[in-house]
């Protein structure tokens, strides 16, 4: 091996054609590919958490995604695309397309979570009349977080920590998706409050966040469906109206108090009930924005406890006005169910959108696959029955659901 004379160190010889500084360049991309065989090796693909890495980090959407992410790795130099072996100096944060993931994938969850949703509202139903619905509400979101914060120590326990990732964005947007939520809960009280009869409001609530949730998936997070998945999304909302408003027995929430009080005009309520069907939609895609940089299991808890906090300062209030707190142990009990459940259909939800799932399809599918588990679901549990409209309607949430789960859209560029 030549020495070089001015140093009296050792030179290696440039390949011909290349010099000493393709020779530095080609050492360098040796080097750096071999750095990522051992990560390819040890990752197999899978996406960790960025503050669990030390020498490299992904690039990608807040959003999350299913498909292949850009590695880099980072060196005295700069940044290196494993893909391309070149430096990339001065990047920052590198946008891709991302399509969802195969149905096979989250089709399940997704109706594990609608159907979590449907007992959580069945157990409400059980336990409305003999507990205060704020106080209700109050229990059943601290005990979601309680359940939630158990599994964190779990995970915990059995030294599975490094799991239980977050940053900044996470739990900003899992806060947000608390607030939403806990919004959403008073509005929905307080319209029920002015009297509206439960066949018009809900299908206005449910159905309104299903609208509002696509085309919030559309304007905030760039997401496109085709005429086959706004197809679904009609059939989902008609099929809501049908099951919302069919006309067998149904099983009442509240008091059961025989004081009758008189609906009130259209315009009264009509405001507040689109603002919760928007609280609801936006809780979704707080969700949807924060799943790709927080933990479901912690996210979960994050808006639990904050949605438990907002109930809170809200029944202080009440309580300071000297209204009396009704409840008794069936209230109490049916309250920790409906905490239960929907403890599990958020973490189910955030595990959904941390897939990379379009809230254009997510959304839809967890509210309409809701109302049609909740319809078949009364008949059993709480002796309701759906006559030939009510049937229909679950049919067209069946349909819907076909239609957004199987639609071809995707991202837009920029988002």
């Amino acid at each position: 091996m030549p020495v070089d004379h001015e140093t009296g160190e050792f030179a290696s010889s440039p390949t011909p054609g290349r010099g000493v500084t393709g020779t530095l360049t080609a050492s360098l991309r040796e080097g750096s590919e071999m750095v990522f065989g051992s990560m390819r090796a040890i990752e197999k693909g899978a996406l960790v958490p960025s503050n669990q890495r030390r020498s490299s980090r992904t690039i990608s959407s807040r959003l999350g995604g299913y498909t292949d992410s850009v590695r880099i790795v980072e060196d005295a130099l700069g940044i290196v695309d494993e893909k391309t072996g070149l430096l990339v100096e001065g990047t920052e944060e590198v946008h891709y397309e991302h399509a969802s993931p195969p149905l096979i994938t989250w089709i399940f969850p997704a109706l594990l979570c609608a159907l979590a949703y449907a007992l959580y509202n069945i157990f409400i139903k059980k336990g409305s009349a003999t507990i205060q619905p704020i106080l209700g509400g109050v229990i059943l979101q601290f005990v979601a977080a309680l359940s939630g914060t158990l599994l964190l120590l779990l995970l915990i326990a059995r030294g599975k920590s490094s799991e239980i990732f977050w940053d900044k964005w996470g739990m900003f947007w899992s806060t947000g998706a608390g607030l939403w939520v806990g919004t959403a809960e008073m509005l929905s009280f307080t319209v029920s409050g002015m009297g509206v009869p439960a066949t018009q409001s809900i299908p206005i609530i449910i159905g309104g966040s299903v609208l509002f949730g696509a085309i919030l998936g559309f304007c905030l997070l760039g997401e496109v469906m085709v005429c086959h998945g706004w197809s679904g999304v009609v059939m989902l909302t008609v099929g809501i109206g049908l099951v919302a408003t069919d006309p067998g027995e149904k099983a009442e929430e509240g008091s059961g108090a025989a004081e009758d009080v008189e609906a009130p005009p259209l315009y009264i309520w009509i405001g507040p009930a689109l603002c919760c069907a928007m609280a609801y939609a936006l809780y979704n895609i707080c969700i949807k924005k924060g799943s790709a940089s927080i933990n479901p299991i912690l996210g979960g808890v994050v808006l639990q406890f904050v949605a438990a906090i907002f109930g809170s300062i809200l029944l202080g209030g009440i309580m300071i006005e000297g209204e009396v707190l009704n409840h008794d142990n069936a209230g109490i009990f049916w309250a920790c169910l409906a905490g239960l459940s929907v403890g599990s259909a958020e973490l189910l939800s955030f595990g959904v959108s941390g897939m990379g799932v379009q809230a254009t399809q997510s959304i839809p599918i967890l509210i309409g696959g809701s109302v049609m588990f909740g319809a078949v679901l009364g008949i059993f549990m709480l002796g309701e029955t759906l006559e030939v409209q009510g049937w229909i309607g679950v049919v067209l949430l069946m349909s819907g659901i076909g239609l957004v789960a199987t639609d071809p859209g995707e991202k837009m560029p920029g988002h």
